[in-house]
């Protein structure tokens, strides 16, 4: 009976450990059609335009749009889940509250266009990024 008994506490724990790995490990996130890859590098370049006379407004924009890439690739948003890097790029925006310097609201437009670059692609980002600053 001992044997049996360890037995099943060893297989509770075993599914325990499957279960809890299931649950932590971050969603399977979707590519985004070709046309969302486009919108979303447009509206990229726009906001990294408006950084310079107003980079406070750019990177609340910048984390509006990168919630907004999130959930059309199937993120999960609302059990608290959210890329390293929208962490880092929202400590940086807090740490500049009071502040006249921009070092950190730039650093934390860095971390956004890490996950822009993610879901639509560098070469796509600096491709429209280039075109638009070829129309103005």
């Amino acid at each position: 009976m001992g044997i049996t008994v360890l037995l099943i506490a060893v297989a509770a724990v075993g599914l325990i450990v499957i279960a809890y790995r299931v649950k932590a490990r971050p969603e399977r996130i979707r590519s985004l059609s070709a046309e969302n890859k486009a919108r979303y590098a447009q509206s990229w370049s726009a906001i990294r335009a408006r950084f310079l006379e107003t980079p406070a407004t750019a990177v609340q924009e910048a984390d509006d749009l990168a919630i907004s890439i999130l959930r059309d690739r199937g993120a999960k948003m609302g059990d608290g889940w959210r890329p390293a890097e929208m962490h880092r790029a929202r400590e940086l925006a807090r740490s500049n509250e009071g502040r006249s310097t921009t070092d950190d609201l730039r650093d934390a437009m860095l971390q956004y266009e890490i996950i822009v670059d993610d879901a639509v692609g560098e070469p796509m980002r600096k491709s429209l990024g280039a075109q638009s600053h070829e129309g103005a």
